[in-house]
């Protein structure tokens, strides 16, 4: 019996690294890890300015669409690929609520939860309520304000500056972890 439970089980680990490591992949256009750094700096950049005493969250506006348009541009045709699209584009958002003005603090029931769970998957801690609330309403309902936010956009442009790094080793590391992963399955035992 317990052959048997082990047999689809190896057939399954087949048919995964098959698929994981299958034509599919090589079909793929190389992503470009320069055009993702050329996005996190100017999106860093972007920050910076807006952030700084002075700085007028609408004009960012334009320049975080830019971006997405930059990015959306760079995904169709492969120059990034798909986990830095969806991360680099949920960071856009965050980034443009954070400085988008909103004094009668309209939409910030709408995201502030998304908002704090956005912090806590960068940053592993969950921001305080009350602080969180405070700095809403301390700027005049500019979302959460980037103070707010900074450390969870930080981590997450460390993060993905990692990624691009690792690039062209992710086959390589992806067929170690199967490989580690198949031996675990034994055969006939």
């Amino acid at each position: 019996m317990n052959r048997t439970l082990r047999s689809p089980t190896l057939a399954c680990a087949g048919i995964i690294l098959t698929f994981m490591l299958g034509p599919r992949a090589a079909a793929q256009p190389t992503p470009d890890p320069q055009v993702g750094f050329d996005l996190l700096d100017r999106l860093v950049s972007l920050v910076v300015r807006s952030a700084a005493p002075g700085g007028a969250p609408l004009d960012t506006g334009e320049e975080t669409i830019l971006l997405a348009q930059d990015l959306k541009a760079a995904h169709e045709v492969g120059r990034v690929d798909d986990l830095f699209a969806v991360r680099y584009g949920r960071l856009l958002s965050a980034v443009r609520q954070s400085v988008l003005m909103d004094p009668e603090v309209l939409y910030w029931p709408m995201y502030r939860y998304t908002m704090v769970d956005f912090i806590e998957e960068r940053t592993g801690r969950i921001p305080e309520w009350e602080r969180l609330l405070f700095i809403v309403n301390d700027h005049g309902g500019a979302g959460v304000g980037l103070g707010t936010i900074a450390d969870a956009v930080i981590a997450e442009v460390v993060t993905l500056h990692i990624h691009l790094e690792n690039l062209s080793r992710r086959a390589e590391i992806q067929q170690g972890y199967l490989e580690r992963g198949m031996r675990t399955v034994r055969p006939g035992t």
